[in-house]
């Protein structure tokens, strides 16, 4: 059980490095749409799919652990919280720390949508698992 858990935060961990490694590659040759339509473009898809799995990750990793605490008790609520705090992270880093990037607000939106959405198709998932036959 405990390499069950160990396994899953090592997938989390990776997988949260990869998340930082594509945000941190210069994104200089793609196309840069105007205004409203910034909330449409393709690199958005994208950030959804890097958080998405993010939250499901985090989600699944939490729930896996046996020791009850205030982050596993309400795990809904610590994924969204720290997944908003990865999503302004990657953005900031854009900013101020990788060359060749620049963070923006849409970016951190569609961040934020990954996160909600892959925490909303983890929790559909698993709620439909009775309790008895979930092992994590």
């Amino acid at each position: 059980m405990i390499m069950k858990v160990q396994k899953r935060f090592y997938i989390l961990i990776l997988w949260s490095a990869f998340i930082m490694l594509t945000v941190g590659i210069p994104g200089a040759y793609i196309p840069k749409p105007m205004n409203f339509m910034k909330l449409f473009s393709p690199d958005k898809i994208v950030h959804i799919l890097l958080f998405a799995p993010f939250a499901f990750l985090l989600m699944r990793y939490l729930k896996s652990l046996k020791k009850e605490n205030i982050f596993t008790k309400y795990y809904i609520i610590t994924t969204i919280f720290f997944g908003i705090i990865y999503a302004i992270s990657t953005e900031l880093l854009q900013v101020f720390v990788f060359v060749g990037r620049n963070g923006n607000i849409y970016d951190a939106i569609a961040d934020v949508a990954g996160v909600f959405l892959g925490s909303f198709i983890f929790y559909t998932v698993y709620k439909r698992i009775d309790a008895k036959s979930y092992n994590p």
